[in-house]
């Protein structure tokens, strides 16, 4: 298991796509929060009269008094965490009711020299406490870089979107891309996902295009033990994000943006129900949607096909997606009704020459929005998901959502988020396997520290009740406090 995502003021890529350009002098313009942190521009504190809290004394810390665009911010956040889980994996683990106490500190130093060069450097601390049998990998890492590069820009770094603008990325860095199904931060658990390697970024008010070539960053539990050259997975691949808004259609393409990409995927000893062996998968696929947080329609259309190959075997896999939500911003308690349907692939013989099961390689920690991580995944799947969203103030969030899974291809094994089986396939031709209600309840208290509480049950269906003694029904509780500066 592990937590939910920080319900702060940081908000996703994409709804942090589009900022106020901040200058050196002018009207001030705080940026909200983000997951990465290093798209927050803090230029426009140069101009002392806009310096107006406390904390600004550390986000523009002038160097050299060689100008404006020669500047240190420091900023970073707190979670501390209490999760309480009954039947661990339905009641696989070794020790199935435990709670345990997780804490995450994360701090980061974005050093400008100059308008065309910056260094961003971010050292992260992931510790647990009382989990049994111990912490996984994703619980722990006392001390890392979580993020060390620096940026070449023309003709500025920090742009805002409606800016052109290339920057060459090199070193170790998060990349959080769509809606995060295929590359994220891994937000959720303890320990973040980071990568090492380059990324190229072009940015225009037409659009926006990343290219990278990346090795992901497998953590160790010590002190700056991450050895790169210990990872067996790899990412490469071009993301395009084009807006379809202009002036002349804002009225009826507002907000409405197009993604197109191709991702590269290599894994050493990759795992499937199959067996074990070298995968090396393509995906290319593409996404139309307009975000949620605004009043309302939002959806968002996802399609991707994957081929390549798994030892000798050829992969040919599909994932596609529909999300829906409408949310009634002039209404009481702002209500936002919502579902979502995923169907991803499942493998349908493991004797033929073909692997058809959806890899989603590198998804969000809480792939479906809540605390169901160890459990339930992407591949092999048909996830239903109804969602009511509600703010009876407006720093009070409550969010109730329903969880119905099936298995795609009865033939293959149900995986958890990571892309881990979890149950054979030839366990039984069940295809459910079960449905859970979550409560999710967030508390923000000012710019900088929010107050969350989760709980859900997991049901369990006829795959994981036929000829499944062993197996329960999961429980599982979390309370988690986030201060971010």
């Amino acid at each position: 298991m592990g937590a939910q995502p920080s319900v702060s003021n940081s908000l996703s890529t994409e709804d942090t796509a589009i900022q106020p350009q901040s200058i050196v002098s002018g009207y001030p313009v705080a940026p909200t929060y983000t997951l990465t942190r290093y798209d927050e521009d803090y230029s426009f504190l140069a101009n002392p009269a806009n310096r107006t809290e406390p904390l600004d004394l550390i986000k523009y810390i002038p160097l050299f008094n060689w100008g404006p665009f020669y500047f240190v911010t420091l900023g970073g956040n707190i979670r501390e965490q209490y999760a309480f889980v009954e039947n661990d994996n339905f009641g696989l683990g070794s020790v199935n009711n435990h709670g345990y106490w997780l804490q995450r500190v994360m701090l980061y130093a974005d050093w400008h020299f100059g308008p065309f060069v910056r260094t961003f450097v971010q050292l992260k601390s992931d510790l647990e406490e009382g989990r049994e049998p111990g912490p996984r990998p994703i619980d722990r890492k006392r001390l890392d870089f979580n993020q060390a590069f620096i940026d070449f820009s023309y003709p500025q770094t920090n742009l805002s979107a409606d800016k052109t603008s290339l920057t060459l990325r090199l070193g170790r860095q998060e990349i959080d891309l769509g809606d995060e199904r295929l590359i994220a931060v891994r937000e959720g658990p303890n320990a973040r996902q980071s990568f090492d390697g380059a990324r190229l970024i072009f940015n225009s008010p037409q659009g926006r295009v990343d290219l990278f070539a990346l090795r992901a960053d497998a953590d160790e539990t010590g002190y700056f033990d991450n050895d790169p050259g210990l990872s067996h997975e790899n990412l490469w691949g071009l993301y395009s994000t084009i807006p379809l808004t202009t002036k002349s259609t804002a009225a009826t393409l507002n907000n409405i943006s197009l993604d197109l990409f191709y991702i590269g995927f290599s894994h050493l000893d990759a795992r499937f129900n199959q067996g074990v062996g070298d995968e090396v998968r393509h995906s290319i696929g593409g996404r139309l949607w307009r975000a949620h947080h605004i009043n309302g329609l939002d959806f968002n259309l996802l399609g991707v096909y994957q081929f390549g190959h798994f030892g000798s075997k050829e992969i040919s896999a599909f994932s596609t997606a529909i999300d829906a939500g409408y949310k009634f911003l002039g209404a009481q308690w702002a209500p936002r009704i919502a579902c979502s349907l995923q169907v991803s692939s499942g493998d349908s013989s493991s004797h033929d020459p073909r692997l058809q099961t959806f890899n989603a390689m590198f998804p969000a920690g809480y792939y479906y929005g809540g605390g169901l991580i160890g459990q339930v995944g992407p591949a092999n799947a048909i996830i239903l998901q109804p969602e009511l969203d509600l703010h009876p103030t407006s720093t009070l969030g409550v969010y109730l959502k329903g969880l119905f899974v099936w298995r795609e291809d009865t033939a293959d094994a149900l995986y958890n988020t990571p892309g881990f089986p979890v149950l054979p396939g030839s366990a039984n031709s069940k295809r459910y396997v079960g449905a859970s209600p979550e409560i999710l309840v967030t508390q923000q208290f000012g710019r900088h520290t929010s107050l969350s509480v989760s709980y859900y049950h997991f049901y369990r269906g006829g795959f994981l009740t036929e000829n499944q003694p062993n197996l329960k029904d999961v429980d599982y509780f979390s309370a988690w406090l986030t201060y971010t500066f």
